[in-house]
């Protein structure tokens, strides 16, 4: 877990947050994204490109990238619908046994493409009216939520077909809304979401089956709120949460942050309170020999701390216009 991309509009950067240095670059088509394959081989690049340019003649692929390199390997042809808004996280997932990409499209009906890796080839485009996203769980199954906090769950067979589907009524109350850039403990097979209003919710999922339960306020009225982008992460060891937190009225959940604030997972308790040099919109936390702290903005910056003590240890610059995620291999 000691290397992430920093994904901005058309390129994603390769960075080893240890040695605090930019690895390579790859350039990425329009609002194009990446996800990566947790043994680290392979990188695809979900990418739309025009035949003009910015008009024309629509083509969408997936390109397979050699992580060793970042040399190119092979393209895949997908429907020209896929999500084209702004850059997120839960616009494309693998399956949990790295078979199939899923991709999240809207023309503007929604529904989600199922590529098999293996054959290299587009298996079925499922229709999924009223919902969106992709939170993978388990070896091929995922949730996606509805306009109403709803969620639909389907798996996959070996073959990539729907095999079954259920939808699960809302959990939360949409007066406090969630942020979609969650967390998955696959341990706990659980995802957590963070609330507007600071209120940390667990999905627990298990086959075709899943369970809202609100934790706790971690806010308690102190004025402070979460905000940013992909603003949630958590440790290796999935004890502590990290969460994006500024001091702001309603409304203002889009704006940078400029604390993160360390939480207990057992008890929710506010374990610190890191005062951050500048504000970031993403964060994530990257570990190997040492814990650290990657804060993302989009003005392209990316600054590092050491969890040790919160002080910051470096920061890389120039890392492309409007960069929102960072992604890194899991478990």
């Amino acid at each position: 877990m000691d290397q992430l991309f920093t994904v901005a509009n058309r390129k994603a950067f390769l960075i080893d947050v240890p040695k605090k240095k930019v690895l390579g670059m790859i350039d990425l088509g329009y609002m194009g994204n990446i996800v990566l394959s947790s043994d680290r081989k392979f990188l695809y690049a979900v990418e739309t490109f025009y035949s003009r340019g910015t008009r024309g003649i629509r083509t969408d692929v997936i390109t397979v990238y050699d992580t060793k390199n970042l040399s190119v390997l092979h393209e895949i042809e997908i429907p020209p619908k896929r999500f084209l808004c702004v850059i997120k996280k839960n616009t494309q997932a693998l399956s949990g046994d790295n078979r199939f990409l899923l991709v999240c499209n809207i023309s503007p009906a929604s529904s989600v493409s199922v590529v098999d890796l293996h054959q290299q080839r587009l298996v079925k485009e499922i229709p999924t009216p009223g919902y969106v996203l992709l939170y993978p769980y388990e070896t091929r199954r995922f949730a996606m939520i509805g306009q109403d906090g709803g969620l639909l769950l389907l798996s996959l067979n070996k073959a990539g077909q729907v095999e079954e589907k259920k939808r699960i009524f809302p959990g939360f109350s949409l007066a406090d809304p969630i942020f979609e850039h969650g967390v998955y403990l696959k341990s706990a097979n659980q995802y957590y979401f963070v609330s507007y209003e600071g209120m940390l919710w667990s999905l627990s999922l298990s086959g075709l089956s899943a369970t809202w339960e609100q934790k706790w306020n971690i806010a308690s009225g102190s004025g402070w709120r979460p905000c940013g982008w992909q603003l949630l992460s958590c440790d290796p060891e999935e004890r502590h949460f990290y969460i994006l937190m500024h001091k702001a009225p309603k409304g203002k959940h889009k704006d940078s942050g400029t604390e993160v604030w360390e939480i207990g997972r057992d008890d929710g308790v506010v374990k610190r309170k890191i005062a951050l040099d500048r504000p970031v919109d993403s964060i994530r936390i990257v570990a190997k020999e040492e814990t650290l702290l990657c804060g993302l903005c989009r003005k392209a910056y990316l600054d590092i701390y050491d969890l040790r003590n919160g002080t910051k240890t470096a920061e890389i610059e120039e890392l492309g216009e409007e960069a929102l995620l960072l992604i890194g291999y899991d478990g």
